[in-house]
């Protein structure tokens, strides 16, 4: 039985060891790696906004979506067809420069081959630096710093294809957006028109400070008859031409001081709180519509230039 468990240890354990290890020291292929880091920046002039920390969090995102698009793209079968083409990779993952078990061979399924690449290749973001490290592996030091170059070129050409077609339709929904903007701010300013016209009036506010004047004098005129009329009947006749005349000037004050008054508080038919109401809020849709066709044009220019 500890004869059995002996050789069951020395099966498992040392002999697989032991051939590993000559495979490794005598047939294993040795592999060179070439490797580079790369920083994606966007090189548009940068602008001043006043939300200078929305900058930074958009141009660290922005970095983050070119570099995932890039690294999605070096690991992709469309380089894996272009980097083959150019450096004939199956060739060479069928040649001898492998060792047998590395190698590929006639029979061996098509994406086998692709898969090699993707062993190969590493490539890894960096989230603090935005960089990408990516490196290639080849028995050849020389052929793995030409593929190495060459993917990163034509990754750059790909991210910069993709960056100018996305910023076409960038500038296109921006016209878009301009345009609608601009249509938006015009119909509210006629809106705006048509409501001082049909009332005829500037601004409510305006109307308001003019009658609480006036309301302010009358009441001083009032108070003002009122000390007159007590003073003179203390000596005239309440019949009196002067006496009745001086009351009825206080009842004409105070009608038109109470009429001036409900035209404020809305009880009249021409509600002035109500009309300046409606005002600001027609205004306030001018500024706000304004405000947003003023930014839709900056965005515009930004993309421009």
């Amino acid at each position: 039985m500890k004869i059995f468990k002996n050789l069951r240890f020395i099966s498992i354990f040392i002999i697989p060891f032991i051939l590993s290890s000559i495979y490794i020291l005598y047939f294993e292929s040795e592999l060179f790696k070439s490797s580079s880091t790369i920083l994606i920046k966007d090189l548009k002039s940068p602008q001043v906004d006043s939300n200078i920390f929305g900058n930074i969090f958009a141009n660290g995102s922005s970095n983050m979506r070119d570099s995932k698009l890039m690294e999605k793209y070096i690991y992709s079968s469309e380089m894996f067809r272009l980097v083959d083409r150019e450096f004939n990779l199956t060739k060479h993952y069928m040649s001898r420069d492998l060792d047998f078990l590395q190698r590929k061979y006639s029979f061996s399924r098509a994406d086998s081959f692709y898969k090699l690449y993707q062993d190969r290749l590493t490539v890894t973001y960096d989230e603090l630096s935005t960089t990408l490290d990516i490196a290639f592996l080849h028995t050849n030091p020389k052929i793995a710093k030409d593929i190495l170059e060459f993917i990163i070129q034509e990754a750059e050409n790909k991210l910069n294809r993709f960056n100018k077609e996305n910023g076409k339709e960038l500038l296109k929904f921006l016209r878009e957006q301009v345009k609608k903007s601009r249509e938006i701010l015009f119909k509210s300013i006629e809106r705006l028109l048509e409501y001082q016209n049909r009332y005829r009036m500037i601004d409510p506010s305006i109307d308001i400070k003019s009658k609480s004047r006036i309301i302010a004098g009358l009441e001083k005129q009032i108070i003002e008859k009122e000390i007159e009329y007590s003073n003179l009947v203390k000596y005239m006749n309440r019949n009196s031409v002067e006496v009745k005349s001086l009351k009825s000037q206080i009842e004409n004050l105070k009608q038109k001081l109470n009429s001036i008054k409900d035209n404020l508080s809305g009880s009249s038919k021409r509600e002035l709180n109500r009309n300046l109401f409606e005002f600001e809020r027609l205004k306030s849709d001018v500024e706000f519509n304004r405000e947003r066709y003023k930014q839709t044009l900056i965005q515009l220019d930004l993309g421009t230039n």
